[in-house]
């Protein structure tokens, strides 16, 4: 794992990179993340893959009755709630159900490695491509 220092240097390199357009960079790699995320999820009847929640401040707390085996549905609402989305406020892809912890540590064998953790590890290719994105 990276030590502080190498981390700094990284914001920093992201920052010249992003040349003012970081609230930009951020949406896009929290869309990104949230896409792979949904995308990664198991699939039985669609419920697990509604409940991929996106909020700014704070976790979202609720657990919905909907169903979205696709995943199209989870992924427009949550590019619709990070529409405004700025860099500096913290960004929160969650999901509520019971079960939940137990498929990100890989109960389904749909997601064996999980869904968040994969997203984690790919955050830098999220950053490099949203970076690369700008005009």
């Amino acid at each position: 794992m990276a030590d502080a220092k190498t981390f700094a240097l990284n914001i920093a390199d992201f920052a010249a990179k992003a040349k003012g357009n970081a609230d930009q960079v951020v949406r896009k790699v929290a869309i990104d993340a949230l896409s792979n995320i949904v995308l990664r999820s198991p699939v039985d009847t669609g419920r697990f893959r509604a409940n991929w929640l996106v909020s700014v401040d704070e976790p979202a707390q609720d657990i919905l009755d909907d169903v979205d085996p696709s995943g199209a549905e989870a992924i427009q609402s949550g590019s619709a709630a990070l529409s405004d989305a700025v860099a500096g406020p913290a960004i929160f892809i969650t999901n509520n159900l019971p079960y939940a912890l137990r498929l990100e540590n890989g109960w389904s064998k749909q997601a064996p490695s999980g869904m968040v953790r994969l997203a984690a590890a790919e955050f830098q290719t999220y950053v490099d491509d949203a970076v690369k994105s700008l005009p």
